[in-house]
């Protein structure tokens, strides 16, 4: 019987994803946005939904200075940069490798007028600059670099592309020696968020020498690992899991303090990081 209870619950939980994401194509199509109210302040977006509206991440960020510099790795639509950026002179970077959502967060950057402070990238962050193939979900916010991530709740994948990924030390103003002159240099972050769908390991190695250097503020969703193993770097990222990665951050002195499946990590006064 608990059997059969718990294929039903995951058939509604499939149905229902595949609603939303339905019902996000139709709003997009139709160019229907709303407000949505969180705790960074009131913005528009396409998004049927509102799911970050009180998110503690998203709390901690909008605490930095109306000036602040903010990386968003993992941005999707846009649910943290636009509320960060709106009625403020912050600039935030947004890396979304994933095509149709880096096409959704610029749609809702214009419709909110801060076209000019979301500089948007669309790349992938990793622990090594390489280009990989990324899984494109029919279900969006699941695409990632790993069939598996991309095949969560009842999704399949809806195509592939081949996208970069570079090292954030390789584009942070001063941080690597591997930048790219056809690569535009970011500035120093004063904060880090990191969405990725179960590559935070990666993509926070990758920043090493800039965490060191300017010791910004981490917000990292953390999500069970996708599929481990595979040769390229973002496949061979995910090995680290929850444990491995506060044990990582400590040994960088960073504070962790967990907050649901969303961690807020502060560099600690006098703790010198390790290299």
């Amino acid at each position: 019987m608990a059997g059969l209870l718990s294929r039903i619950r995951a058939r509604v939980e499939r149905l229902g994803f595949r609603a939303l994401y339905r019902l996000a194509d139709l709003t997009y199509a139709l160019g229907v946005a709303t407000p949505k109210r969180t705790v960074a302040g009131t913005y528009w977006s396409y998004e049927p939904t509102n799911p970050h509206g009180d998110d503690p991440g998203l709390a901690a960020l909008d605490r930095l200075p109306n000036d602040a510099v903010i990386f968003d790795a993992g941005a999707h639509a846009g649910e943290h940069a636009i509320p960060l950026a709106r009625d403020t002179d912050r600039r935030v970077i947004a890396f979304e490798p994933n095509g149709e959502s880096a096409d959704r967060l610029a749609r809702n950057a214009e419709r909110n007028g801060v076209g000019s402070r979301v500089d948007l990238r669309r790349v992938g962050l990793g622990d090594a600059s390489a280009t990989l193939t990324f899984y494109r979900s029919t279900f969006s916010k699941c695409s990632a670099f790993d069939r598996e991530s991309a095949t969560r709740w009842g999704a399949s994948v809806a195509g592939t592309e081949s996208v970069p990924v570079r090292r954030l030390d390789d584009l942070v103003e001063g941080a690597g020696d591997g930048r790219s002159d056809e690569v535009d240099p970011v500035p120093p972050p004063d904060a880090f968020k990191v969405d990725v769908e179960g590559h935070e390991a990666a993509a926070l190695r990758g920043a090493t020498e800039t965490l060191a250097a300017h010791r910004p503020l981490l917000v990292v969703e953390v999500h069970e690992a996708g599929a481990a193993g595979g040769d390229s770097p973002e496949e061979t990222a995910s090995d680290s899991g929850p444990a491995d990665l506060r044990e990582w951050l400590d040994a960088r002195g960073y504070a962790v303090e967990e907050a649901d499946d969303v961690w807020i990590c502060r560099p600690r006064d006098g703790v010198p990081p390790e290299a």
